[in-house]
């Protein structure tokens, strides 16, 4: 799937042209329409698009299906923020174990100083 379709069904989604997503970037409408056809944009105008677009970057990298080609009306974006929040629920649970392992390997070092005063 090309890159510049899923950019055409988000801005179709938003009620955006493409001259205003250039305009944005700061960029011209043919070179980011030719970045985007050619799939040789840098990483840091796909971060610049992802902001400007409010969606998050993996948006841009699906490969399973065209933009909007879902039977069941869904759309990639309403698919791409639930995926969002399932990673940031993830990270915050990543957080709570590495604070709680953090506890733990001081607990074990208290031991050990105790243990060796003791010995």
């Amino acid at each position: 799937m090309s890159l510049k379709n899923i950019v055409d069904g988000i801005l179709k989604e938003k009620n955006r042209p493409m001259s205003w997503l250039a305009d944005e970037m700061g960029k011209t409408f043919d070179g980011l329409k030719l970045s985007l056809v050619k799939g040789s944009i840098k990483y840091n105008d796909i971060i610049e698009m992802a902001k400007r677009l409010e969606v998050p970057p993996a948006v841009f990298f699906r490969t399973e299906h065209a933009y909007g080609d879902y039977n069941n009306g869904d759309s990639v974006l309403a698919e791409a923020k639930e995926n969002y929040g399932d990673l940031k629920g993830n990270l915050k649970n990543c957080k709570e174990m590495l604070a709680a392992l953090k506890d733990q390997l001081k607990d074990k070092e208290t031991i050990i100083s105790l243990l060796n005063r003791g010995a």
